[in-house]
């Protein structure tokens, strides 16, 4: 079925600016964005084909970027490629998106434990992130929040210092799962904000254990998991605020405040 005039032309226009930022931008990373956002804005539906030559000439650069984009979101299972039919996007399931962020959750408890001691004391960095998080949030700019909540992220998996956790971390590229989870709308993204507070603050500390639990539970929340399994806390906040509080009693500690 042919695509509404209008939506064809708001492509249109939409490629012209897009070909303009590929000019400041590697051009297979801005290239990727620039696929992953019509697909998520319903401009290339499930099923719909991707061709290298019409796009790299929509965006007036060379095939080599479309073609190492469409080969990173193949990765990832936006699209497919299947001979004498072409590139065609998928549809992403649930059961594929929750996970992977059960394998984040894993990774990401075992990374806070190892980058506390490196981590105590220093975490300016990733309190900027956190203010930049909270701004996005309140903007409700998914963009924006989905450009600081990868790096934040990705920065305790680099002060790990484990090499093999870290490419197994980037292995699974969140970078574009984390703006299709925001897309599709299932985090209150105020309190998913507050929440990397409590990381921050636990990491400043050298607490690497209560850090990692705090991850851990912001991955199991991210996506909606199945019907047989115990209900989600009200908000994210509420769930981290749970698995600290737990903590803390195990530990013999007060009670800790978040900022």
């Amino acid at each position: 079925m042919a695509e509404p005039v209008e939506k064809v032309e708001k492509a249109a226009r939409q490629g012209e600016g897009e070909a303009c930022a590929l000019a400041r931008e590697p051009a297979a990373a801005r290239v990727r964005q620039l696929i992953l956002s019509r697909i998520l804005d319903g401009v290339y539906r499930p099923g719909a084909r991707l061709v290298e030559l019409p796009l790299a000439r929509e965006l007036a650069i060379s095939q080599t970027p479309v073609r190492e984009a469409l080969r990173q979101l193949e990765a990832v299972g936006i699209v497919r490629t299947e001979p004498w039919r072409g590139t065609r996007v998928r549809e992403v399931s649930e059961r594929e998106m929750r996970e992977a962020y059960q394998v984040r959750a894993a990774l990401e408890q075992l990374a806070a434990r190892l980058a506390a001691p490196r981590l105590a004391g220093r975490v300016e960095g990733l309190r900027r992130r956190v203010a930049e998080l909270r701004a996005a949030a309140r903007a409700r700019d998914i963009e924006r929040y989905a450009r600081n909540d990868v790096p934040f992220h990705r920065a305790i998996i680099e002060a790990s210092g484990n090499s093999i956790l870290l490419r197994t971390w980037e292995s699974l590229n969140f970078e574009v799962r984390t703006r299709v989870h925001l897309a599709r709308g299932h985090s209150d993204l105020a309190a998913v904000a507050d929440a990397h507070q409590a990381v921050v603050d636990a990491l400043a500390e050298g607490d690497g254990r209560t850090a990692g639990k705090l991850l851990r539970r912001q991955a199991e929340f991210a996506i909606p998991l199945e019907e047989c399994m115990k209900p989600a806390p009200e908000s994210a906040a509420g769930a981290i605020a749970t698995a600290t509080d737990a903590q803390d009693r195990a530990s013999g500690r007060p009670p800790r405040r978040t900022r």
